[in-house]
């Protein structure tokens, strides 16, 4: 008879752990963990010391990727790696991979206040001594870089239509990457400048395509990174709405558009993509926010249209600025499908441009490059009338 379950029993019985099996029979956590485990982590007592002397190669590889994935945490005199529920069968391969430097698996129970609930963190565990100490040779050469970038695409890389992103935490990070995947793998990447952090992706899908094949036996015996990357889930649109507020003006407009005049625009974004197995989203909103605040909002709000750049200098108009917002983030969100923009509500404007592949062909759209066009100037007009005023100068100087 079992007075209360607990991983060890349900592991060994079923399979599972604690906060899956809540999951499996929908019950809240606060039912199943007993008030003493709450709050209860790891203790430094329970962890060992690293077994070995020098860890291995793979150990080693494994470790660098998880820790350019971000994964890897300082918490006092411990570290650890932490996983979502839905995908523990790669925190416990990594775990596999990670037992020479002592790690342990171990699901932790928090009481969280803003939620009023208990919520589980499945982390695996080790002494910081053991990451490190003294005991590293200083002639050790770097991990394996296969393995380590293919570490670090299981965990932190995600595909959008085809494309890779690549989150980093740093500029060096981000452009040893770029070094790496260009020379040894022959894949082009682009650096995107928005969106808060670091952020590459692959500059197209034969690129994608190549980075994975690349990698494909060091991802494909990882538990559900292949599949993730080669995804058979429902496609669903999903949209976010933005608001700010601009002044314009319409040059040569013959009725009140001409004058400068000011509104509240509201902006909605439609992607539309295949919801990742792991995630359970198309997008994260919060990726999608920063991504458009960055590239309109933060452009456009409170500031006259006309001047924000020479592609709207002319006319501001709704489609007109439709079509400058696509090109402003079909970078980061090659699954945008839709564009609609209210400048009043009853006026607005719906707007469905190229897919990034063939933005990258066809480059920007020729109504916004009229007056940055380097043949402006330089017609056959152009140069009848500057003849002509040169040949009027000379007849009237013949003239006196």
């Amino acid at each position: 008879m079992v007075s209360e379950l607990d991983n060890e029993h349900l592991l060994a019985c079923s399979g599972l752990t604690l906060q899956e099996y809540a999951l499996r029979h929908a019950l809240p956590l606060d039912l199943l963990v007993s008030p003493d485990r709450i709050e209860a982590g790891a203790a430094q007592a329970e962890l060992p010391l690293m077994p070995v002397a020098v860890p291995d190669e793979t150990a080693r590889a494994v470790l660098a990727g998880l820790r350019l994935a971000g994964k890897v945490h300082d918490a006092g005199s411990v570290c650890f790696v932490e996983g979502e529920v839905s995908w523990l069968d790669l925190l416990f391969c990594d775990l596999a991979q990670l037992a020479p430097y002592g790690f342990r698996f171990h699901q932790e129970y928090h009481y969280a206040p803003g939620t009023h609930r208990v919520v589980a963190k499945n982390r695996l565990v080790t002494q910081k001594r053991n990451l490190v100490g003294p005991w590293l040779p200083a002639r050790v050469p770097p991990p394996e870089q296969r393995l380590k970038y293919a570490t670090y695409l299981a965990h932190a890389a995600e595909l959008h239509a085809g494309f890779l992103f690549l989150p980093f935490a740093s500029n060096d990070e981000a452009e040893a990457a770029t070094e790496f995947l260009s020379r040894e793998l022959n894949v082009r990447t682009r650096h995107l400048l928005a969106a808060g952090t670091p952020l590459l992706r692959t500059l197209t899908k034969a690129d994608t395509t190549r980075l994975l094949d690349s990698l494909r036996g060091e991802l494909e015996a990882m538990p559900g990174v292949w599949p993730r990357f080669h995804p058979d889930t429902p496609e669903v649109t999903v949209s976010k709405e933005v608001v700010f507020d601009s002044a314009h003006f319409l040059t040569d407009h013959p009725a009140k558009c001409s004058n400068l005049h000011g509104g509240r625009y509201v902006l909605h974004v439609k992607v539309r993509g295949q919801i990742d197995p792991i995630t359970g989203c198309v997008l994260d909103y919060g990726y999608l926010k920063r991504v458009v605040n960055t590239r309109v909002v933060e452009r456009f709000d409170h500031h006259t249209l006309n001047y924000a750049g020479p592609e709207l200098a002319w006319r501001s108009t709704t489609e007109l600025l439709s079509v400058y917002i696509w090109e402003q983030l079909i970078d980061f969100l090659p699954e945008l499908i839709e564009l609609t923009l209210y400048e009043t509500p009853q006026s607005w404007c719906q707007y469905s441009g190229p897919d990034l592949e063939t933005w990258q062909r066809q480059g920007s759209q020729p109504l916004l490059g009229r007056f940055t066009d380097p043949a402006l100037g330089h017609s056959p007009w152009r140069h009848w009338l500057r003849t002509w005023d040169e040949q009027h100068e000379k007849r009237q100087a013949q003239g006196d």
